[in-house]
């Protein structure tokens, strides 16, 4: 048998007795990858009172950590109307993160979009009405917005996690009135999912090698 041969069956065998092959598909992994997705959603209590959860999705999204793509909404139930969405990617590798995360900017907030002359709208800009700005995402915008009714969108990469947020708006545009949220009520919520990611990065920390 080439010498090649010997040394790669010989590496075969000790590597899983030593427990190196082990240590390395652990490094390969991302961090915290089986853990559920949906742990990461908002909380009800982020939201002020009179607020309640709508709906879930996907059927097993709780509980089920193979589940890479979660959702959840919300609604203004004691105003009778509002309505907050939020949902959560989770790419396998950063760089897929990366490209999800350009591809929702471009798409989301409407960029280059042009009205027809009968549509009530106006430009999605980030608010100078909120002055949160997230010092653990990786990447983080908000922009508020009309079109056909008033709402912020968020859009934030922590590591290989992507996650989008609608937010309707307590707000007037042109004679046209919205009830949803105030800017404040919408700061508080962003603090919140801000925390929650904190809290999971801190527990689930990117490997590092060795000095």
């Amino acid at each position: 048998m080439p010498m090649k041969k010997v040394l790669f069956f010989l590496l075969f065998l000790i590597l899983p007795a030593c427990g190196t092959y082990d240590r390395l598909s652990i490094v390969s992994t991302p961090p915290g990858w089986r853990s559920l997705v949906s742990d990461l959603l908002l909380d009800d209590g982020a939201f002020p009172e009179g607020w309640v959860r709508e709906r879930d999705s996907p059927k097993d999204s709780l509980n089920d950590p193979t589940i890479n793509h979660v959702y959840r909404s919300w609604w203004g139930q004691a105003k009778g109307h509002g309505g907050v969405e939020q949902s959560i990617w989770r790419a396998y590798k950063i760089a897929d993160a990366e490209e999800l995360y350009e591809d929702l900017r471009g798409r989301q907030f409407l960029e280059g979009y042009t009205p027809p002359p009968d549509e009530s709208y106006a430009e999605f800009r980030p608010p100078h009405e909120i002055n949160f700005q997230s010092k653990i995402a990786d990447e983080f915008y908000i922009a508020c917005g009309w079109r056909a009714w008033g709402y912020c969108q968020v859009l934030a990469r922590y590591r290989n996690y992507v996650t989008y947020m609608k937010l309707d708006l307590d707000g007037q545009y042109k004679g046209y009135t919205t009830i949803g949220l105030t800017y404040l009520e919408i700061e508080t919520i962003l603090n919140a999912m801000d925390a929650k990611f904190a809290e999971f990065l801190s527990a689930f920390p990117l490997a590092t090698s060795s000095p």
